[in-house]
């Protein structure tokens, strides 16, 4: 049987205006934002080149398996950080309610087959940075906030110099 190529999916994921809502610092007008987007389009392309890379040699090149974790630690973070109400701390006992999530709304959500996204939890779960619940969700691990400190750390640093070179550039 002759496989064909999949064409790739229709890219409409890339904007293609400014997204509604985008809140040009204070000082800034859109037409100075639109002067120097080549300046920012560089800038983005090589914070995320680097966030790639890193990502890359994280996870030993297997970027599917770095796109499963992270997308379980969103779902299971999700009420950590609210954009209205900010960070949410703790409850009394210092725990904070994980939300679970199974391998289904991660195919979803990422479009990653799901027999895929079964065996990169089965990885995840072997490297102790997920573990599965009873009812087959997934959960994250505290054994991945000391795994990626150091990374996370690497990550904001680059992020908030990026945004410091950002802010030069529209202020010039």
């Amino acid at each position: 049987m002759l496989r064909t190529r999949r064409t790739p999916k229709d890219r409409a994921a890339f904007p293609t205006e400014l997204p509604t809502g985008l809140h040009i610092p204070a000082g800034v007008s859109p037409e100075v934002y639109a002067s120097h987007r080549d300046i920012l389009s560089v800038l983005l392309l090589r914070f995320m080149t680097s966030r790639l890379r890193a990502m890359y040699q994280a996870y030993d090149g297997d970027l599917t398996l770095c796109l499963v974790l992270g997308e379980i630690a969103s779902r299971n973070t999700e009420r950590f950080y609210d954009e209205r109400r900010g960070y949410m701390p703790a409850d009394a006992h210092g725990q904070r309610q994980l939300l679970p999530c199974n391998a289904l709304s991660i195919s979803d959500v990422t479009g990653i087959p799901r027999e895929t996204v079964r065996r990169k939890l089965a990885k995840l779960v072997e490297l102790g940075w997920i573990e599965k619940t009873p009812e087959d969700m997934y959960v994250i691990t505290d054994k991945i906030g000391t795994v990626f400190a150091a990374f996370d750390d690497s990550q904001t640093y680059d992020l908030m110099k990026t945004s410091e070179r950002i802010s030069n550039v529209l202020r010039s």
